[in-house]
């Protein structure tokens, strides 16, 4: 049996995750990777983050850019969540409902999966079991793929209309299509983005009701930055 590899990116080195692999047998490799932390195979890779990180990147939006990019760049992604998810209920003000209304939009819209371990030898143990499932049964090979970010016009803009409340990848294609600009977008009226197909008209108004909605602020700039939910909860949940 050739030796199982891994491919881990060089920001997880701070995390004892790749020793723990090394120590259940697999070589691990360090690499800048363009997309995700950890490539098990052509075919699979995921993002590793810990619950105060998934928290953040709700709140800052990236999950959304970061979900999309491994979703287009391999045809088995994930993510997985380490620690407890009570501390995610208890941060977001929309509580659970914004947590769970995330991860079901990023998998029912992007296809991506959502593994949660309770810490990072547990992380190393599901990864170990992935990596002798495609490496050992399929033996299939390790492949770097993706970019970091999107790189012209057309890709930024798509970006940052996919992550609007509510619009997944396809959706926001067809309203820049239809509105040419971001800014048409955001100055359409409910009637005029509920002609664009899958966009009701129920939701063309909680998406008007966001763009128009005034920033609230940080709830308590001194802890975890969190951001008010409830605006566009619904969307998620």
């Amino acid at each position: 049996m050739s030796v199982l590899r891994i491919l881990v990116d060089e920001r997880e080195r701070g995390s004892k995750v790749p020793s723990y692999l090394s120590e259940m047998g697999l070589y691990v490799l360090y690499r800048q990777l363009p997309v995700g932390d950890y490539i098990i195979s052509s075919d699979c890779a995921l993002e590793r983050k810990n619950i105060r990180d998934f928290v953040n990147s709700i709140v800052e939006g990236r999950i959304f850019d970061q979900a999309c990019r491994l979703s287009q760049s391999y045809s088995k992604s994930a993510i997985i969540i380490e620690g407890d998810v009570d501390y995610a209920y208890t941060t977001l003000k929309a509580g659970a409902r914004a947590f769970h209304g995330t991860i079901s939009t990023i998998w029912l819209n992007l296809g991506v999966s959502f593994f949660f371990t309770k810490d990072e030898y547990d992380t190393a143990e599901l990864l170990f079991s992935m990596v002798k499932h495609e490496q050992g049964e399929f033996r299939k090979s390790i492949m770097v793929k993706g970019k970091s970010r999107a790189s012209s016009l057309s890709e930024k803009q798509l970006l940052v209309v996919s992550s609007f409340p509510g619009i997944g990848h396809k959706l926001a294609i067809r309203l820049l299509n239809t509105f040419g600009s971001i800014k048409n977008i955001v100055l359409a009226s409910a009637v005029e983005l509920s002609s664009v197909k899958g966009l009701s008209r129920s939701r063309a108004e909680k998406l008007v009701e966001f763009f128009n909605a005034k920033f609230e602020g940080l709830r308590d700039s001194s802890k975890q930055s969190i951001l008010n939910l409830d605006k566009w909860k619904d969307f998620k949940g």
